[in-house]
This record gives structure tokens, C-alpha cells and sequence, in this order.
């Protein structure tokens, strides 16, 4: 693997994505928000078949995810779909997943990604993982959420 700081790749490869693709800035937080019942959140998470075995999971609320849609696809608030979002969603953990994947790896090594799944997210679940990183999206948390011994940090 490379020399590298997880976190601060991680951080870069979700603004860059985001701001890219929904043209709304992002900014990563110190702090994990407490659990907001109110908020109806979507999961939306890709495993890593090889080189190690892994998940990167995104979770966010859904009134978030509409204006994800609406910029990517020009649309409307009221013609975005769940099946839009689902799409929209999918698209962007696996953008994510492919740019953090191959800033970790070494230049020679490939990697295997599994299908994105999206759906609704119950709890915030990161007892098991081994990096969390909420963002601001708009006055709104963004977390994403990687599990697997492979995604440790080496610096």
C-alpha cells in the first residue's frame, strides 16, 4: 500500500465528488452528530471484493439526496423519483469508492467493487468500522463510513 492518511484521501475523493457531480460544497466536521430521529436517512453502500475485503457506506438525510438529483440530473424537486435518487446515490459511492480505492493502492494494483445497494438507514451503525467522517452538506450531516482492516491508516 501507499503512505498514506486515510482520512485525508477519503475527505478529498467525497468533496471533490460531490462538488463535481452536485455542485454542493461540502465540509468534513471533527465531530460525530448525535443521532437525530427525525431525520429519514438513506444508506447507500458498495463492498470491496479485492484486493481486501471492505464497505464503504454513505449515509445521509434523504431530503439531502433531492438536491443531489435535482442538480446531477437538471431536474425539478417534484420529478425526482426514489428510483432517481437510488441511481444518483449508486453513482456516487461508486465514484467514491473507485477514487479512494485507487489513491491507496499502488499504482499496479486492481481492485474489485461490488454493486452499490441503497435503502433506508435505521441507525447510524459505525461501532464496527474503522473510519467515520461526518460532513455538512448544507446545514445538513453527510456521513461516510468505511469498514475493513484494509482501509487503516499507515501515517
Amino acid at each position: 500500500m501507499k503512505d498514506m492518511n486515510v482520512r485525508e484521501i477519503l475527505v478529498d475523493a467525497v468533496t471533490e465528488t460531490i462538488e463535481s457531480m452536485a455542485f454542493m460544497e461540502l465540509l468534513p466536521s471533527d465531530r460525530i452528530s448525535p443521532y437525530d430521529e427525525s431525520l429519514i436517512r438513506l444508506r447507500v453502500e458498495i463492498l470491496i471484493n479485492a484486493p481486501f475485503p471492505g464497505e464503504i457506506r454513505l449515509v445521509l438525510p434523504r431530503r439531502l439526496a433531492v438536491p443531489f438529483a435535482k442538480n446531477m440530473y437538471s431536474l425539478e424537486a417534484e420529478e425526482v423519483t426514489d428510483s432517481i435518487i437510488e441511481d444518483v446515490l449508486g453513482e456516487i459511492v461508486n465514484i467514491i469508492a473507485g477514487r479512494l480505492m485507487a489513491d491507496i493502492l499502488p499504482d499496479d494494483q486492481t481492485f474489485q467493487l461490488g454493486l452499490p445497494l441503497v435503502g433506508p438507514d435505521a441507525f447510524l451503525e459505525t461501532e464496527a468500522s474503522s473510519l467515520v467522517i461526518e460532513f455538512d452538506a448544507e446545514g445538513l450531516p453527510f456521513w461516510v463510513i468505511l469498514f475493513g482492516d484494509g482501509f487503516q491508516s499507515t501515517t
